[in-house]
Protein backbone atom coordinates (compact mmCIF):
# COMPACT_ATOMS: atom_id res chain seq x y z
CA UNK A 1 0.00 0.00 0.00
CA UNK A 2 1.55 3.53 -1.17
CA UNK A 3 0.21 6.91 -0.21
CA UNK A 4 1.61 10.05 -2.53
CA UNK A 5 1.88 13.26 -1.15
CA UNK A 6 1.71 16.51 -4.11
CA UNK A 7 3.44 19.18 -3.04
CA UNK A 8 2.18 22.40 -5.36
CA UNK A 9 4.15 24.74 -4.23
CA UNK A 10 6.01 26.64 -7.35
CA UNK A 11 8.84 27.48 -4.46
CA UNK A 12 11.31 24.00 -3.41
CA UNK A 13 11.81 23.18 0.23
CA UNK A 14 9.44 25.83 1.86
CA UNK A 15 6.22 25.88 4.13
CA UNK A 16 4.46 23.38 1.75
CA UNK A 17 6.79 20.83 0.87
CA UNK A 18 7.73 21.35 4.91
CA UNK A 19 4.29 20.36 6.34
CA UNK A 20 3.45 17.82 3.79
CA UNK A 21 6.88 16.39 4.65
CA UNK A 22 5.30 16.16 8.03
CA UNK A 23 1.87 14.78 6.96
CA UNK A 24 3.78 11.65 5.62
CA UNK A 25 6.02 11.46 8.24
CA UNK A 26 3.04 10.68 10.44
CA UNK A 27 1.48 8.53 7.99
CA UNK A 28 4.53 5.83 7.84
CA UNK A 29 4.72 6.20 12.06
CA UNK A 30 0.98 5.25 12.24
CA UNK A 31 1.56 2.45 9.61
CA UNK A 32 4.03 1.36 12.36
CA UNK A 33 1.80 1.48 15.22
CA UNK A 34 -0.96 -0.33 13.38
CA UNK A 35 1.49 -3.31 12.76
CA UNK A 36 1.27 -2.70 8.50
CA UNK A 37 3.36 -1.86 5.64
CA UNK A 38 3.21 1.61 4.39
CA UNK A 39 5.52 3.15 1.08
CA UNK A 40 5.09 6.84 1.19
CA UNK A 41 6.45 9.76 -1.64
CA UNK A 42 6.85 12.94 -1.86
CA UNK A 43 6.57 13.91 -5.64
CA UNK A 44 7.32 18.26 -5.80
CA UNK A 45 5.68 19.74 -8.35
CA UNK A 46 7.95 23.12 -8.16
CA UNK A 47 10.88 21.90 -10.42
CA UNK A 48 8.69 20.14 -13.12
CA UNK A 49 7.32 21.88 -15.96
CA UNK A 50 3.37 20.87 -16.29
CA UNK A 51 1.18 22.43 -18.99
CA UNK A 52 -2.35 23.22 -18.33
CA UNK A 53 -5.25 20.71 -19.74
CA UNK A 54 -5.52 21.33 -23.67
CA UNK A 55 -8.45 19.13 -23.92
CA UNK A 56 -7.19 17.34 -27.06
CA UNK A 57 -8.90 13.82 -25.91
CA UNK A 58 -6.16 12.35 -26.73
CA UNK A 59 -6.49 9.72 -22.94
CA UNK A 60 -9.24 8.72 -23.93
CA UNK A 61 -7.75 6.38 -26.06
CA UNK A 62 -5.61 5.43 -23.23
CA UNK A 63 -3.58 6.61 -20.00
CA UNK A 64 -1.47 8.69 -21.94
CA UNK A 65 -1.50 12.73 -22.80
CA UNK A 66 -0.63 14.16 -25.77
CA UNK A 67 1.46 17.05 -23.92
CA UNK A 68 5.65 16.17 -23.81
CA UNK A 69 6.45 17.71 -20.59
CA UNK A 70 6.99 16.80 -16.66
CA UNK A 71 3.42 15.05 -16.01
CA UNK A 72 4.46 12.45 -18.75
CA UNK A 73 7.09 10.97 -15.63
CA UNK A 74 4.28 10.88 -13.26
CA UNK A 75 1.50 9.28 -15.37
CA UNK A 76 2.68 5.64 -14.25
CA UNK A 77 3.16 6.91 -10.73
CA UNK A 78 -1.03 7.81 -10.27
CA UNK A 79 -1.73 4.86 -12.09
CA UNK A 80 -0.14 2.19 -10.05
CA UNK A 81 -3.51 0.00 -8.22
CA UNK A 82 -1.04 0.07 -4.89
CA UNK A 83 -1.36 3.69 -4.02
CA UNK A 84 -4.49 3.73 -1.96
CA UNK A 85 -4.43 7.63 -1.17
CA UNK A 86 -2.97 10.98 -2.60
CA UNK A 87 -2.33 14.42 -0.42
CA UNK A 88 -2.00 17.42 -2.15
CA UNK A 89 -0.19 20.17 -0.20
CA UNK A 90 -0.94 23.72 -1.86
CA UNK A 91 -0.18 27.03 -0.60
CA UNK A 92 -3.17 29.97 -1.03
CA UNK A 93 -2.76 31.80 -4.35
CA UNK A 94 -5.78 34.74 -4.52
CA UNK A 95 -7.75 32.65 -2.13
CA UNK A 96 -7.46 29.53 -4.23
CA UNK A 97 -5.20 26.61 -5.30
CA UNK A 98 -1.62 27.31 -7.07
CA UNK A 99 -1.15 27.26 -10.82
CA UNK A 100 0.54 24.15 -10.28
CA UNK A 101 -1.86 22.55 -8.13
CA UNK A 102 -4.61 23.15 -10.73
CA UNK A 103 -2.75 21.87 -14.01
CA UNK A 104 -2.06 18.71 -11.99
CA UNK A 105 -5.46 17.93 -11.47
CA UNK A 106 -7.06 18.89 -14.96
CA UNK A 107 -4.19 16.76 -16.31
CA UNK A 108 -5.95 13.73 -13.51
CA UNK A 109 -8.78 13.88 -16.18
CA UNK A 110 -7.09 10.91 -17.92
CA UNK A 111 -7.37 8.73 -15.02
CA UNK A 112 -11.00 9.69 -15.00
CA UNK A 113 -11.46 8.79 -18.59
CA UNK A 114 -10.31 5.47 -18.25
CA UNK A 115 -11.95 3.86 -15.65
CA UNK A 116 -12.16 6.27 -12.78
CA UNK A 117 -8.82 4.93 -11.40
CA UNK A 118 -9.27 7.56 -8.60
CA UNK A 119 -12.08 5.75 -7.71
CA UNK A 120 -12.13 4.88 -4.07
CA UNK A 121 -8.73 6.34 -3.66
CA UNK A 122 -8.57 8.33 -0.76
CA UNK A 123 -7.71 12.29 -0.97
CA UNK A 124 -6.46 14.57 1.41
CA UNK A 125 -5.52 18.33 1.30
CA UNK A 126 -3.18 20.37 3.08
CA UNK A 127 -2.88 24.12 2.53
CA UNK A 128 -0.96 26.88 3.51
CA UNK A 129 -2.03 30.53 3.93
CA UNK A 130 0.37 34.10 4.29
CA UNK A 131 -2.05 34.63 7.56
CA UNK A 132 -3.83 32.71 10.28
CA UNK A 133 -7.11 32.75 8.24
CA UNK A 134 -5.70 33.45 4.70
CA UNK A 135 -8.15 31.01 2.44
CA UNK A 136 -7.07 27.73 3.70
CA UNK A 137 -10.01 26.24 4.15
CA UNK A 138 -12.02 28.00 1.00
CA UNK A 139 -8.71 26.15 -1.03
CA UNK A 140 -9.44 22.79 0.76
CA UNK A 141 -12.91 22.97 -0.82
CA UNK A 142 -11.55 23.80 -4.45
CA UNK A 143 -9.33 20.59 -4.18
CA UNK A 144 -11.84 18.59 -2.43
CA UNK A 145 -14.25 19.61 -5.77
CA UNK A 146 -11.91 18.31 -8.60
CA UNK A 147 -11.07 15.06 -5.98
CA UNK A 148 -15.34 14.63 -6.01
CA UNK A 149 -14.95 14.51 -9.62
CA UNK A 150 -12.69 11.49 -9.45
CA UNK A 151 -14.78 9.43 -6.92
CA UNK A 152 -12.62 9.73 -4.82
CA UNK A 153 -12.90 9.30 -0.42
CA UNK A 154 -11.89 12.51 1.26
CA UNK A 155 -10.69 12.39 4.10
CA UNK A 156 -10.26 15.53 6.66
CA UNK A 157 -7.65 15.56 9.98
CA UNK A 158 -10.00 14.21 12.09
CA UNK A 159 -11.30 17.88 13.38
CA UNK A 160 -11.84 19.87 10.19
CA UNK A 161 -11.62 20.19 6.23
CA UNK A 162 -7.83 18.79 6.20
CA UNK A 163 -4.50 20.38 7.66
CA UNK A 164 -4.32 24.31 7.43
CA UNK A 165 -0.98 26.17 8.01
CA UNK A 166 0.55 29.85 8.51
CA UNK A 167 3.53 30.53 6.38
CA UNK A 168 4.26 33.75 8.26
CA UNK A 169 3.86 32.50 11.53
CA UNK A 170 5.80 35.18 13.83
CA UNK A 171 8.11 32.52 14.91
CA UNK A 172 8.50 30.77 11.67
CA UNK A 173 6.21 28.23 9.82
CA UNK A 174 8.54 25.57 12.07
CA UNK A 175 7.14 26.66 15.10
CA UNK A 176 3.48 26.81 13.55
CA UNK A 177 2.48 23.93 15.86
CA UNK A 178 -1.70 24.20 15.03
CA UNK A 179 -0.83 24.03 11.64
CA UNK A 180 1.94 20.98 11.96
CA UNK A 181 -0.38 18.99 14.29
CA UNK A 182 -3.34 19.73 11.30
CA UNK A 183 -0.90 18.28 8.71
CA UNK A 184 0.28 15.33 10.40
CA UNK A 185 -3.21 14.40 11.56
CA UNK A 186 -4.17 14.59 7.84
CA UNK A 187 -1.73 11.83 7.58
CA UNK A 188 -2.19 9.98 10.26
CA UNK A 189 -6.72 9.84 9.41
CA UNK A 190 -5.31 8.86 5.69
CA UNK A 191 -3.71 5.95 7.13
CA UNK A 192 -5.95 4.44 9.50
CA UNK A 193 -8.63 5.08 7.12
CA UNK A 194 -6.77 3.10 4.13
CA UNK A 195 -5.88 0.28 6.66
CA UNK A 196 -10.05 0.61 7.55
CA UNK A 197 -10.49 -0.12 3.79
CA UNK A 198 -7.89 -2.93 3.31
CA UNK A 199 -8.75 -5.17 5.87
Amino acid sequence: MKIIGVSASPRKNKSTHFLLKKCLEEAKHTAEIIGKPLDVELIDLAPLKINGCVSCDKCKKGVLCSQQDDFQQLIPKFADPTVAGIIIATPVYMGSMTSQAKAFLDRSVLYRRNGFLFKNKLGGVITVGGSRNGGQELTIQAVHAAMMIHDMIIVGDGDHFGGTAWANHPDGYQEDVAGINSAKNVGKRITEVAFMQNR
